[in-house]
């Protein structure tokens, strides 16, 4: 079995504004392989580098919904962690992330609502110094 990481589990009350967490990644093809098995999405400007290419693309496009995965990784396990819950996640792609390519997930906090345990997070995904996509996530903290 393999052992999970622990997550980080920030009580509403640690939880200020302008505080940051971020998430190194990198997507692999085998990772897109598992992802087009799991979602059936074979669409070729992610399957097939020569076929993206032909679009205009440098190579195979990372699916969205991995990157919005590593916006899960952010929240779930960093910012604010375990003990919280999506309430939405609104995100923006500006630029293509390619296979391989290092890229990375920030959120830093914007609002915190001690009446309603909510907490909102601005959000960007970044590689080789670019903005790949903006966005936003609204989080309920649970109370510890």
């Amino acid at each position: 079995m393999t052992r999970q990481p622990q997550a980080l589990a920030l009580p509403l009350g640690e939880l200020t504004e302008g505080l940051r967490a971020v998430v190194d990644f990198t997507i692999s093809a085998p990772q897109m392989q598992q992802f087009a098995e799991l979602s059936g999405d074979y669409n070729p400007l992610h399957t097939d580098a020569e076929f993206a290419r032909g679009k205009g693309f440098e190579g195979a496009v990372v699916y969205g919904a991995l990157m919005v995965a590593k916006v899960s990784q952010l929240i779930g396990m960093q910012l604010p962690g375990r003990n919280s819950v999506w309430a939405s996640v609104a995100l923006e792609f500006r630029k293509p992330l390619y296979v391989d390519q290092p890229a990375q997930a920030e959120g830093i906090v914007e609002e915190v609502s001690d009446s309603t345990g909510m907490v909102v997070l601005k959000l960007t995904v970044r590689a080789a110094g670019k903005v790949l996509a903006k966005g936003r996530a609204e989080v309920i903290v649970g109370r510890t």
